[in-house]
């Protein structure tokens, strides 16, 4: 198994995730993200696709990651703007 660091500067911060490759014994791809912000564990992503390369397979699980960074973020905000309604 092998891995890079990847950082995405988010709106809520510094999000760090790391893919994790493995090799299948029938090729493709595969690998694992680990999603931190904080450094604490926010969420694990998997990536396993038997016909792409070690680049196609690392760009879709890197914007895998910062997809589901974007939704959380914006999730965060929605819950935000709703909690400030409900004060206001």
């Amino acid at each position: 198994m092998d891995g890079v660091a990847h950082v995405h500067l988010g709106k809520t911060g510094e999000w760090v995730f790391y893919l994790l490759r493995m090799k299948p014994p029938e090729g493709g791809y595969s690998a694992v993200a680990d999603i931190r912000l904080n450094g604490l564990q926010e969420c694990k992503l998997v990536l396993a696709a038997p016909l792409m390369t070690q680049p196609e397979g690392d760009e879709a699980l890197k914007r895998k990651c910062i997809d589901w960074i974007e939704r959380r973020e914006a999730e965060a905000d929605a819950a935000s703007q709703s909690a400030e309604s409900e004060a206001g």
